[in-house]
């Protein structure tokens, strides 16, 4: 009887959450109803992502706040330490209203591939509903899960597989934009080109008189007598 009032319980918090999800852009809290079934452990339906939503590496200064949720061998629970990051990512969350997450499940290369997918999916959906249940909707956190496909380390040690064990988020800051990428510069301000600076050099021009030159001197015309010669 008390199964049976619980799935019922449920259905009608399903019917809930497909009515509410119509909206394009989700609510920055989750209902009542969608935190119980978060807290009770049920599946929350899961919206496909939004057109044009692009998902990276969160800023520096956001990184520290979204970091990593790591897991014990073959489990999915959220351990105790990450509940405390969990509750800071939370906080994130309500401060950044328009933010979205992704949140990426990995495990270790123990296992096959797909018992590794499913484990990773798992790990993802762990995360997602514990953020529920402290008020994030639900449709502002987005799993994916990649198994043992991307490790942080590659060596075959107890110490490299507790860091591929992890959940990883992904941040899309506002519906439609491109993510900030990390150590990126912001991109300079046009900056109006400088006027050429001309250089005029004065050149002054001395005009020198010159001389006339001193008339030639008349020559004497030389008279010519003609001295007529007689002869007898």
């Amino acid at each position: 009887m008390k199964s049976r009032l619980n799935l019922i319980i449920a259905g009608g918090i399903i019917a809930v959450i497909t009515v509410a999800g119509c909206s394009s852009t989700p609510t920055p809290t989750a209902t009542p109803e969608e935190q119980m079934m978060a807290i009770g452990g049920y599946d929350i339906p899961m919206e496909p992502l939004t057109e044009g939503m692009a998902f990276g590496e969160p800023a520096p200064e956001d990184a520290l706040i979204l970091q990593d949720i790591h897991f014990d061998f073959d489990q999915s629970e959220i351990m105790e330490a990450s509940q405390i990051i969990l509750d800071g990512v939370s906080g994130w969350m309500l401060e950044h209203p328009e933010a979205a997450l992704q949140i990426e499940g990995h495990c270790d290369e123990r296992g096959t591939k797909e018992y590794n997918l499913a484990l990773g999916e798992r790990r993802g959906l762990a995360v997602r509903s514990f953020l529920t249940g402290l008020t994030i909707n639900p449709d502002r956190l987005h799993t994916i899960s990649y198994g043992e496909e991307q490790p942080l380390c590659a060596e075959s040690t107890e110490e490299c597989w507790a860091q591929n064990r992890r959940a990883h988020f992904l941040v899309a800051y506002s519906e439609g934009s491109e993510t900030v990428l990390t150590d990126a510069p912001p991109a300079p301000e046009p900056v109006a080109p400088e006027e050429a600076a001309i250089e005029i050099e004065e050149i002054y021009v001395v005009e020198e008189s010159v001389p006339e030159p001193a008339p030639e001197p008349d020559t004497p015309k030389r008279r010519t007598r003609s001295i007529g010669r007689y002869h007898q």
